[in-house]
Formats: C-alpha cells, sequence, structure tokens
C-alpha cells in the first residue's frame, strides 16, 4: 500500500511538473499519536484550483516530535489542503496552510 502511494505521488509530482513549485506554511494532524503540528511543505504548483504533491517536514510541540511526510493534496486561493503519510512516524497525515497562489 504505502509503495503504491508513493509512486502515486511521484506520477503526479511528474504531470504537474510545468507549474512552479509553492511553499506553504500550516498547521497538521498527525493521526498515529503526533497530534497537532506546525509544517512547512513544497507543492507542485502555485496555481489555484490545482490538484498538488507535497514533500514536507512537521514539528510536534506537544510531543517534541519531528515528521517528514509525502502527500497530495488540493490548492485554493491563497491556501491549500494536504493528506499525506508521516514516514518518520509512519502514520497518517492531514494539513491545512497558507500559500501564495496565483490565477
Amino acid at each position: 500500500m504505502r509503495k503504491l502511494f508513493v509512486a502515486s505521488t511521484f506520477a503526479l509530482a511528474a504531470t504537474a511538473a510545468q507549474a512552479d513549485p509553492a511553499v506553504m506554511f500550516g498547521i497538521n494532524y498527525n493521526f498515529g499519536g503526533g497530534g497537532p503540528g506546525l509544517s512547512v511543505k513544497v507543492l507542485t504548483s502555485d496555481r489555484e484550483d490545482r490538484t498538488v504533491g507535497s514533500v514536507g517536514a512537521s514539528y510536534y510541540p506537544m510531543m517534541n516530535r519531528v515528521g517528514l511526510d509525502l502527500g497530495v493534496g488540493r490548492t485554493f486561493q491563497n491556501g491549500a489542503a494536504t493528506v499525506g503519510w508521516d514516514v518518520i512516524n509512519s502514520a497518517p497525515q492531514a494539513s491545512i496552510g497558507y500559500v501564495d497562489t496565483r490565477r
């Protein structure tokens, strides 16, 4: 299952390679016990209303843990929402945050 997820993330990233990447600053929730956290992610596109791939790092202050994740998401006006897999903590994750998008 994890191999399928990673392969689909890379395939999605390859199809969106024509757009400029974007940086997302946001909050996330790790469903494997990490709880809420702060995240920084690189998205495959800086355009509004696009499906994107993401690679990011997170810090969970309540547990004093870090995480690295791969995911997919959707951009909207000046924001994005992603879901993914935290490879360090082996847990699913959901994020939302600010992205400087363009039309």
